[in-house]
């Protein structure tokens, strides 16, 4: 998207800011600090994966879909079922950074609170001990795609069609006619 934006405007001055709280990526568009911010969510409404909303006129565009896979050690008791029910998973440890974590939200849609929670931290390091055979984790597909190929993790077969993220695109709609802003949307939607 970013790369479409430069090639159509070069002339717009585009800054990335990061932060590790959604809330705060979602306040700072409400204030009208950020045009726009990238959360991941899942499809439907805006924050139906279980966040909360700033008081704004919010909209937003799903540019792609951010899948993810249920994980574990190639050592792991599961890691050899030919299918797995989410009553297969109770007594298991789930890998998890923070509750605020998109992956943590997407957990608790698709496997209740059945199973325990293990605080490990970011991705790296969940897909770490999940390596390690410490739990199962669910984590973004492209963060454990190297790790799937060489075998140091197995995806776990759950279906997980129920709950699918995206990668959305969200900002205010009263000022989605400022020329930027409609640069950066234009880039989203192609």
């Amino acid at each position: 998207m970013l790369v479409r934006l430069a090639e159509r405007r070069p002339d717009l001055d585009i800054s990335l800011h990061t932060d590790a709280s959604r809330g705060g990526l979602l306040n700072s568009v409400a204030t009208g600090q950020l045009e726009a911010a990238m959360i991941l969510d899942t499809a439907g409404p805006l924050g139906e994966l279980g966040f909360n909303l700033p008081p704004a006129p919010l909209d937003y565009l799903d540019p792609e879909d951010a899948p993810f896979a249920l994980v574990a050690a190639p050592t792991h008791l599961l890691s050899s079922a030919s299918f797995l029910a989410r009553d297969d998973l109770r007594g298991q440890r789930l890998l998890v950074n923070t509750p605020a974590c998109s992956f943590w939200l997407a957990g608790e849609l698709l496997l209740g609170q059945d199973i325990e929670r293990v605080r490990t931290g970011g991705v790296a390091a969940t897909r770490a001990c999940a390596e390690l055979g410490l739990g199962i984790a669910l984590l973004p597909e492209f963060a454990v795609g190297d790790q799937l190929a060489a075998g140091s993790l197995v995806r776990l077969p759950l279906d997980a069609a129920s709950v699918q993220l995206h990668l959305r695109l969200v900002w205010r709609t009263d000022r989605e006619a400022l020329p930027g802003l409609r640069e950066v949307l234009y880039a989203a939607a192609a």
